[in-house]
């Protein structure tokens, strides 16, 4: 008896995770105006961490030094983090700050809080900047990125992050998919959660924190999520992200299926450490002050778990089927509901049909819309290794192959209307009213 009530409990628990989020994403249907337009007033400090990246980071500093800014506003800095190759030169020949590091501990997390403490964020000193903008070494950022940045500042506004776009999109079938992931998370998670006045997450990359969130907060991460890490130490003291879709990155994706394993699998690992270590932590914040914001975020953690457990359950389902059926929240209601079991099987059809018409997103990657189901089967199976295998820190470096420059981005990720309005021109991307 108590282990049939404990299942129920257990299906009623995963049903709700379910509605919860769709009720979330509904919220992404919705399009809030651009933020204000302010004239340039804010320093920034532009920082790339880099890792033997010689093949695309004078693309990037180039992309960088032409943003639409007064260029004595900002200065770009370059981490050459345990480089063997000729990243740290090429960098300093292109015109960037390089900041070299070396010795026994490495990785994204230790080298930024090093910077961050050398650039007098989180030392006593010379206050040289307003906020820092940080930005992946394999990217290409859009020209109006710290025009933007500078607006929502003004406004108020902490911890900003830009929307993520493609550099890739046509490259293989798992970029294409990769790609139209990373616009349904744009559109129903970051724009929703900013709908909504919740928490936006950020990406690690194309996030602008301003000067005031870093001094209280430090920088002292330990997962391989540094960037949701950040995030929610900052939410944790009541900074909320907020999200830009006026502007945006274009991140390279992996081009075959292993490096998309292997790079979400390490999503997955950081994610889950991230929610063990916070999550409690901000859900009994939330209630003690009455902050739905970091109530939401302390839910959002519990994501990954909620879905591993499901997972459990459906592979335990075989072994006592009428068991699991009697039990099951989403049986009863196909079986009285027909049309709602219809609907929650096709959600992950909509949401990427919502995202192209809603954003105008290019139909090229579309092409292999029948093949999203093996990358969210396959999504589901690597939160379940993550969950066994959580303890697995070690950082993997992503390959680099895609060597464009800013002025010749692809068409297909620049000639939308609705996501950032870009047009192709003799001096790049530029943004048209």
């Amino acid at each position: 008896m108590l282990d049939l009530i404990l299942i129920q409990v257990l299906q009623v628990l995963v049903f709700s995770f379910g509605i919860y989020f769709l009720l979330i994403a509904a919220a992404g249907l919705f399009t809030k105006p651009p933020c204000r337009v302010h004239s340039p007033r804010l320093k920034f400090a532009v920082i790339v961490a880099a890792h033997n990246e010689e093949r695309v980071v004078a693309k990037l500093i180039r992309n960088l030094l032409n943003l639409e800014y007064p260029k004595q506003m900002y200065d770009v800095y370059v981490i050459a983090d345990h480089c063997t190759d000729a990243t740290a030169a090429i960098a300093q020949r292109s015109g960037a700050l390089v900041w070299k590091r070396s010795g026994s501990v490495r990785g994204k997390g230790r080298s930024l809080q090093e910077i961050m403490h050398g650039l007098g964020f989180t030392s006593p000193g010379e206050k040289r900047y307003d906020a820092a903008a940080i930005i992946d070494a394999d990217n290409l950022v859009a020209l109006n990125f710290l025009q933007v940045m500078n607006n929502r500042l003004l406004e108020g506004e902490k911890l900003i992050q830009c929307s993520i776009d493609s550099k890739n999109p046509n490259d293989s079938w798992v970029t294409s998919v990769f790609s139209v992931n990373f616009w349904i998370n744009n559109r129903f998670i970051l724009q929703a959660r900013s709908n909504l006045g919740l928490s936006s997450l950020t990406a690690g990359t194309g996030v602008c924190i301003s000067r005031e969130i870093i001094e209280k907060t430090g920088w002292s991460t330990v997962t391989l999520t540094e960037d949701l890490e950040y995030a929610v130490q900052a939410l944790a003291l009541g900074y909320r992200a907020s999200f830009a879709r006026e502007t945006r990155v274009y991140d390279e994706k992996p081009i075959n299926f292993k490096a998309a394993c292997l790079q979400r699998l390490r999503w997955a690992r950081g994610q889950l450490n991230v929610a063990m270590l916070y999550a409690p932590r901000l859900l009994l914040t939330g209630l003690r002050k009455g902050d739905p914001a970091r109530f939401e975020g302390g839910l959002r953690l519990l994501q990954l778990p909620v879905l591993a457990l499901g997972i459990v359950m459906l592979i335990l389902a075989p072994l006592q089927p009428q068991f699991f059926r009697d039990t099951s929240v989403y049986y009863q209601i196909g079986l009285r509901f027909p049309w709602a079991a219809f609907f929650f099987a096709a959600v992950p059809y909509l949401l990427p049909v919502a995202a192209l018409f809603l954003d105008r997103l290019p139909l090229k990657p579309y092409r292999y819309f029948l093949l999203y189901p093996l990358f969210y089967l396959s999504w589901i199976i690597l939160v379940l290794y993550a969950l066994i295998t959580f303890r697995k820190q070690k950082w993997v470096p992503s390959q680099h192959k895609c060597n464009l420059d800013y002025l010749h981005m692809p068409p297909a990720s620049a000639s939308t209307c609705l996501r950032a309005r870009f047009r192709l021109g003799r001096t790049g991307l530029k943004e048209y009213s």
